[in-house]
C-alpha cells in the first residue's frame, strides 16, 4: 500500500550560522598570516643609493636563509620632521618579532648563533646576515650588528637599500 502523502505547511530553512562561522574563521586566518609575513620586516626608512649595482628579485629569491636584522631609529619609516641628529642614533635592533636593545650585543650574537646553528642543521651551506637599516642611522649603530656576525662566524653581509630601476643597475 502506498503511503499518504501529507501536504507540507512549513518552509525549509538553511542554516547559516555554520557558514557564517567559517567565513570569520577565514577572515582570522588571513589576518594572522598577513601579519606574520611581515614581521620580518620593522618601520625603516631605507637609504637610497645612486651608484650601486643591486641584486634582481630573482638573485634574491634563490638565496637559500637569511636573517633580516632591522636596525630602528626613533623614526621609524616617518619622512617628516626627522631631526637629523636623533634620526642618526639607532634606538634598537629587530630581528623578526625579538626587540633588541642597542647595548646589549651579547644577546644580537647568541641569536645570529641560534639563527645561523639552525640554517646549518636543516642543511643549509649558504647563510647570511641582511641589514636592514633607517636611512638616517649613522654608522655607529651599523658597526655592533657587522661586529655580532663576525663573531657568530657569519661571513655573508648584505646590506638593504631603496632602488630605483630608473638610476640603479640591477645585476642580472
Amino acid at each position: 500500500m502506498p503511503r499518504e502523502r501529507r501536504a507540507g505547511s512549513g518552509t525549509v530553512d538553511i542554516n547559516m550560522t555554520p557558514m557564517i562561522d567559517c567565513a570569520f574563521q577565514l577572515i582570522i586566518f588571513f589576518l594572522l598570516t598577513a601579519q606574520m609575513v611581515n614581521q620580518d620586516l620593522a618601520e625603516v626608512a631605507v637609504p637610497n643609493p645612486h651608484h650601486s649595482i643591486a641584486m634582481s628579485e630573482k638573485d634574491q629569491k634563490v638565496l637559500p636563509n637569511r636573517v633580516i636584522v632591522n636596525i630602528v631609529s626613533q623614526y621609524g619609516d616617518k619622512m617628516k620632521d626627522r631631526n637629523p641628529i636623533l634620526s642618526a642614533r639607532a634606538v634598537g635592533y629587530q630581528i623578526g618579532m625579538t626587540k633588541i636593545d642597542v647595548g646589549d650585543t651579547e644577546r644580537l650574537t647568541n641569536i645570529l648563533k641560534d639563527r645561523y646553528a639552525n640554517a646549518r642543521e636543516q642543511g643549509f651551506k649558504d647563510f647570511f646576515v641582511e641589514v636592514r637599516g633607517d636611512r638616517d642611522i649613522a654608522y655607529r649603530g651599523i658597526e655592533p650588528v657587522l661586529r655580532a656576525a663576525g663573531e657568530a662566524k657569519i661571513a655573508k653581509i648584505s646590506i638593504t637599500a631603496f632602488v630605483d630601476p630608473n638610476v640603479v643597475k640591477v645585476r642580472k
